[in-house]
């Protein structure tokens, strides 16, 4: 479909600065030529780590969810397990020591379901998101500046608070939605779909 051509790319860049950078990130500043033909700056966050997610669901339908300050946005957000991927990381071992650390889980299996770019005009962070599922019990090993709590909640009343707005982290909220459209089309196991989409128990 012509809708979903491709087009390339219309910005000219002149030339590169770099005013900022740490442990985490740095800034790029782009001298370009805008689309329009006038000149200025563009400033891109560059960002060390990629962006890891993993939904743990259990046989049951149940989720289980972390929560925390959320510093930059001071506010406490309820989220899925997430860290950042070190250098040389894969993004499956990343998925796997968060899964341990923030929640004490071990998947017995672990998939990708989602790929993301997360506020792609002003960074170039990307994101995996995992489905981790036959899970057991492990040791929770929180790193000195995280302070979680736990909750195991069903997975439809994790859903019904992505819709309501009360669940606002980006990644939780995509790999809610996509866990849902795996269950109603089919892309998830029977069983572990009928769990999920079922009223949920105590």
């Amino acid at each position: 479909m012509r809708e979903w051509e491709e087009d390339a790319n219309p910005w000219v860049v002149k030339g590169v600065t770099r005013p900022f950078e740490n442990a985490w990130f740095r800034i790029d500043s782009h001298e370009v030529v805008h689309p329009g033909g006038a000149e200025g700056v563009y400033s891109v966050i560059r960002m060390r780590r990629l962006a890891v997610g993993v939904l743990p669901i259990d046989g049951a339908g149940f989720v289980q969810m972390v929560g925390q300050w959320r510093f930059p946005l001071a506010r406490y957000s309820w989220e899925i397990p997430e860290g950042g991927a070190e250098a040389g990381e894969s993004a499956e071992t990343c998925a796997r020591r968060e899964l341990e650390e923030e929640a004490g889980l071990i998947a017995g299996r672990l998939a990708p379901i989602l790929q993301m770019d997360l506020s792609n005009s002003s960074t170039d962070e990307q994101a995996v998101v995992f489905l981790a599922t036959d899970l057991s019990e492990t040791a929770k090993r929180p790193e000195a500046t995280e302070v979680f709590k736990h909750r195991r909640a069903h997975f439809r009343e994790v859903l019904e608070r992505v819709a309501l707005g009360r669940i606002r982290d980006s990644l939780t909220v995509a790999a809610v939605l996509r866990a849902h459209h795996m269950a109603v089309t089919g892309e998830m196991p029977a069983r572990l779909a009928e769990a999920m989409l079922g009223e949920g128990g105590g």
